[in-house]
């Protein structure tokens, strides 16, 4: 065979792997704020509440195993990562996922501003109050 041959050739990985990023040590921290913690206890079972228990569950095979797992699903374009404003079919490196969903955090911040502001201005005052029924 031809070492050469760009036949299903996938686009080498840039940047690091998740199991790089996603460590004890750099994401600790974050376990320990209170509002990260709250908002990421929404989508975790009651048994996993303890950030204590958190942090221990990174140390095992099972959750560096899901990294891997993730990474190349990621890598190799088997992942639909449209809602992230990325194209299907195409495989992407950690740093690009890791932009994609920074930029899919400001955009839903600004939305929640926005929204906020318009609350501000607008004085709680909508008229729904005449939609009674009867």
């Amino acid at each position: 065979g031809t070492a050469g041959s760009g036949r299903g050739q996938q686009r080498a990985p840039a940047g690091p792997a998740l199991s790089d990023i996603f460590t004890p040590e750099s994401i600790g921290p974050l376990l320990r704020n209170a509002d990260v913690r709250q908002r990421l206890l929404e989508h975790l079972p009651p048994q996993h509440a303890a950030t204590q228990d958190l942090e221990q569950l990174m140390h095992t095979p099972q959750f560096k195993a899901q990294l891997e797992r993730f990474s190349h699903a990621l890598q190799s374009g088997q992942m639909d990562l449209a809602q992230f404003g990325l194209s299907p079919g195409t495989g992407f490196s950690i740093a690009e996922f890791l932009r994609a969903i920074q930029a899919q955090a400001q955009i839903s911040n600004d939305a929640e501003e926005e929204k906020g502001a318009k609350k501000d201005t607008e004085s709680g005052a909508t008229g729904d109050e005449n939609s009674r029924g009867g």
